[in-house]
């Protein structure tokens, strides 16, 4: 077992020069064994159980605490992955306020829908169907974008039926919106209507930060 000393030996107690070098000899050993472990074979668990155990020895300052967790993250090999895992983490645990800077920086949803029907289906194919109290998510976002410019924008509406729906109609009848082609209609967005990837709708849409369960990793 390691001999760590965690804290510094009460100042009346001299070791054996030997000794002592010995020890630190060794324990830099379990420093390289140790780090070693933390940079390879994208071993995350063993990271977050490092951090785990750091913060829980109480014989360490909080600053002590601290500055070893920040050479853990410098580490040339495992910093990005580490900050990579922290992110996660903060998208797991506060997805309100990872929402909150996805909003400040709604630009980057465009290259995340573009070209790819499977994100652009799970967070805009959320249009009610009659008796359902409304729209969620990007459907949201985009009902409400299409009717306040529906002057310059209605007409990218994909319709699956024979015909499209006029703005009045759909006003009272929104559940008519559910026969949209969403696929093809973010797609006319994505090509047409640039004004909407920046858009007050779009942003408000995004705050609570469920649109980060789709792709966690792309964030």
């Amino acid at each position: 077992m390691a001999r760590l000393f965690l804290s510094p030996p009460p100042s009346d107690e001299q070791e054996d020069r030997d000794a002592v070098m010995q020890i630190i000899s060794f324990l830099e050993e379990v420093e390289s064994v140790i780090c070693s472990a933390m940079v390879s074979g994208g071993r995350h668990e063993a990271r977050l159980w490092l951090c785990n155990t750091i913060s829980s020895i109480h014989s360490l300052t909080v600053r002590d605490q601290c500055d070893l967790f920040v050479n853990l993250l410098r580490l040339d090999e495992s910093k990005y992955d580490v900050a990579a895992q922290l992110l996660q983490i903060f998208f797991e645990k506060k997805p309100d306020k990872a929402g909150s800077i996805l909003a400040i920086k709604i630009h980057m949803l465009e290259k995340f829908f573009e070209g790819n029907p499977k994100r652009i289906l799970a967070w805009f194919d959320f249009f009610a169907t009659f008796g359902e109290s409304g729209h969620k998510n990007g459907a949201r976002a985009l009902s409400k974008f299409a009717f306040r410019n529906r002057d310059t924008c209605w007409e990218e509406l994909e319709w699956r039926g024979r015909h499209g729906q006029s703005p009045a109609v759909v006003a009272t009848k929104p559940h008519y919106l559910h026969d949209l082609d969403v696929l093809q209609t973010v797609e006319n967005f994505l090509e047409y209507v640039p004004d909407f990837w920046s858009s007050e709708e779009l942003v408000e849409s995004v705050k609570d930060g469920e649109i980060l369960k789709i792709d966690r990793k792309y964030f």
